[in-house]
């Protein structure tokens, strides 16, 4: 099970760098307005810094109230995602990642839990 968490963690980490710094030095779009531009930087900065909050879990798993952050986050984010398809007809990559992050994370959060109760996390 601890596996199972850490590759997650891992692949978690590596989208966010990913997308993060990929978003935060993407060209300017002279079409969007300067504002939603640099707070989608911003926006994307955070992102890109979760990633150190993924990788440490990965190191220290024990680390409960981040671990569930993160999680809690994730799940929350494609909840966001997949209220918005009321919008738009989604591609199979917006599915692939509304799925990414709303069944691992509930998974992940109840195999935490268990590794928490039998004490195989500390």
């Amino acid at each position: 099970m601890l596996l199972f968490i850490r590759v997650f963690l891992i692949l978690y980490g590596l989208i966010a760098i990913g997308t993060g710094v990929h978003a935060m030095t993407g060209p300017y779009d002279p079409a969007i307005e300067p504002m939603a531009d640099n707070s989608h930087r911003f926006i994307a900065a955070i992102w890109a810094s979760t990633a150190w909050g993924f990788f440490y879990c990965v190191w220290d798993p024990s680390e409960v109230m981040l671990f569930r952050f993160l999680m809690i986050a994730l799940f929350i984010g494609g909840i966001v995602r997949a209220a918005a398809l009321i919008h738009y007809s989604p591609t199979p990559v917006i599915w692939a990642v509304i799925l990414l992050e709303l069944v691992p994370t509930p998974i992940l959060w109840y195999m935490h839990s268990k590794l928490l109760i039998t004490g195989a996390l500390n």
